[in-house]
Parts: structure tokens; sequence; C-alpha cells
């Protein structure tokens, strides 16, 4: 979808029309869908989750300006916080679920090493803070610039680039331990 078709949808979703907003649900059901299963890593409620950042995007829609942020911004914000908070009320440990569609390899022997490498890194995010593995998903999973994360997660750029850096070293000294590095 275009930036003007998406301004357009919006816009029509700002006057009520829920067609179009049906619309933008559709564009980025997959990425909210992505994000919030990287933050909650569980199936049963990343589905509820998802739901309920499209409720309030639908609520919240008359305040988003699009000169001051990106739509795409703004809707990962509201699905980062609220797979934030359903982190937090599970208090359970969270691991970062790697895409596996990297291995679209033709090559058996290839996907099974992706595999194994993407098991490596998933284990690697379990000593990870929740600010450093929620910066890691933005930046290096969902592929964010550190201005985007910085509108997200209301941290400061400085807070940003600290906690990524430390949990780079910590999934690379985890995974140092488990590879032969030549």
């Amino acid at each position: 979808m275009s930036e003007f078709e998406e301004l357009y949808l919006i816009q029509k979703s700002k006057k009520g029309d829920r067609s179009a907003f049906g619309q933008i649900v559709l564009n980025y059901s997959e990425y909210i869908y992505s994000i919030v299963f990287r933050i909650v890593n569980n199936e049963a409620e990343v589905e509820d989750v998802a739901q309920e950042v499209f409720i309030q995007a639908w609520q919240r829609l008359k305040y988003f300006d699009e000169n001051k942020a990106k739509f795409s911004t703004w809707l990962y914000t509201i699905a980062t916080r609220k797979a934030i908070d359903v982190y937090r009320k599970t208090r359970r440990e969270v691991k970062v679920n790697v895409d596996e569609s990297i291995a679209d390899i033709c090559n058996t022997e290839q996907r099974l090493a992706n595999k194994d490498m993407l098991n490596l890194i998933e284990r690697a995010t379990v000593d990870l803070s929740e600010v450093q593995r929620m910066v890691l998903i933005l930046r290096d999973f969902e592929d964010l610039n550190v201005q985007e994360v910085v509108q997200i997660t209301g941290y400061s750029e400085k807070k940003i680039k600290d906690n990524l850096y430390v949990a780079r070293q910590k999934i690379r000294k985890r995974l140092k331990k488990h590879l032969i590095v030549e």
C-alpha cells in the first residue's frame, strides 16, 4: 500500500469508515502479530493482544497526527506497549522467536543449520532484561531505526543504544560458547 493510499484510508477511518480501517488492519496485521509474538511468545495470547492493539488504534485514531509520526511507528508503539503489559502481567520468561522465513534456502543442510542457529539465538536471549530484549527485537529483528525505537519505547537514544550494545554482547558471548569461532 502506498503512503498516499494509507493516508487516504486513515482519513476515512477517522471519519468512522470501518471498512477503510479494515484495510489498514489487513495491511498491518502480520507486522503487529510478529512484534507481539516476539515479545509475548505465546500463540494464544498473541491473537488477543493483536486484537486489542487494533481496537485501541481504532479508538485512538483521532489522536494520530501524520505530521508527528509515521502510522506504522504509531501502531508499533501501541503493539509494543500492549505486549509488554501482557509480559509484565504473566511474569514469564520470554524468548525471542526469530522468523524461520529466513530459512528459505533450498539446501536442507543449510535449513537445519539455520534452524539450529535460530534456536541458539532464542536461547541466548533468555538472559536479557526486558528493555534489552525489546530494543533488540525492534532494532535487529523488526529492522526499525533508532528514531523509530525512540518513538515506540519512549526511551532516550542513549538508553536504546546502550541496551542494544549490552544485548548484542550477551548474545555474542553466549553464542561463542556454542560455536567454534574461526
